[in-house]
């Protein structure tokens, strides 16, 4: 077993709102405690990265987060003008074609590209050196949701396919491999105990695992509900609220008890959806706690870091 911290790549997925970049972010600080250099590579217009870590919003170049920690905020445009400065060695030829009509039109109408360039960017800051070494240990990319993520990661397949020679093919293979290679990447999809979501999370793996074939890391429950409305010794109390309250107790008493009904319900469903995940899925599970926090931030952060650094390996 490889623990998720020890990995070159990690791409992060899952369906819109189950709390991708919150995952990410405690991966982060996971792998910066276990002595990590970590590069946080996110894609959203709407950065919320830094507010995790009680930082301002990141933006284009790459910025230090905390001890270990570096984050950087993706645009496709920018990784287009940024790959091809690196492919042709020049600014003003880079700015010549890219900047030119028809060459935009022509990049615009091929599907994909824009997830494509994110994740070449990604992929290329798992290269990049600094004082003659690697400059990260591990960069995370905080990817897009579930419904974009395979067009994203069948690209490398494609241009190799269409173009077997050049520097973009020469490219694609490397993220190829590194995709695929177990020892040093790893697909991470993290859902929540919910039916869309975990249905979802389903139709990703299978083909992320068996289309695709990349190493999948653990399933990530996020946000589940506590287990105390659950605990035996409240049982007599809440399957009497069921088939009606005792007379003498207060309408205080009863609306909490109530509360606390439907609580335990909600518990059991996201029980029942998480041992059907592990039926289905075949793969170890992490779950995370909700957190009780209108605006999450460091603290919360750091105690979902030490759930995944104890429980996440591949």
């Amino acid at each position: 077993m490889t623990a998720l911290t020890d990995l070159t790549l990690i791409v992060v997925s899952g369906k819109g709102g189950v709390g991708r970049t919150t995952v990410t972010a405690a991966l982060a600080r996971a792998a910066a405690s276990a002595g990590k250099r970590v590069l946080i590579a996110a894609s959203s217009p709407a950065d919320r990265v830094g507010g995790l870590f009680g930082r301002p919003p990141v933006g284009a170049n790459v910025t230090s987060l905390a001890p270990g920690i570096d984050a950087v905020n993706i645009t496709p445009e920018g990784a287009i003008h940024e790959y091809g400065l690196l492919t042709l060695r020049s600014e003003l030829v880079t700015r010549a074609l890219f900047e030119n009509r028809a060459a935009r039109a022509f990049l615009n109408a091929v599907p994909g590209l824009d997830a494509y360039a994110l994740l070449g960017k990604a992929w290329w800051h798992t290269t990049e050196q600094q004082n003659g070494r690697r400059r990260y240990d591990l960069v995370l990319l905080d990817g897009p949701a579930s419904g974009h993520a395979p067009l994203m990661l069948r690209i490398p397949d494609a241009i190799v396919a269409a173009m077997p020679k050049g520097p973009l093919a020469r490219d694609a293979t490397a993220i190829r491999a590194l995709l695929r290679d177990r020892a040093r990447a790893a697909f991470l999809i993290v859902t929540l105990a919910e039916e869309l979501p975990a249905r979802e999370a389903v139709e990703l793996a299978t083909v992320a695992g068996g289309e695709l074939g990349l190493p999948l890391g653990p399933l990530v429950v996020n946000a589940l509900p506590p287990p105390d409305a659950d605990a035996p010794e409240l049982a007599p109390l809440l399957d009497r609220v069921a088939t009606g309250p005792d007379r003498s107790w207060s309408p205080e008493l009863v609306a909490t008890l109530r509360l606390a009904a439907g609580a335990r319900a909600h518990r059991r469903t996201a029980d029942h959806i998480v041992a059907d995940l592990r039926d289905r899925l075949s793969l170890p599970v992490v779950p995370l706690p909700r957190v009780l926090a209108t605006d999450l931030g460091p603290a919360e952060v750091g105690q979902l870091a030490e759930r995944l650094a104890a429980a996440a390996t591949v």
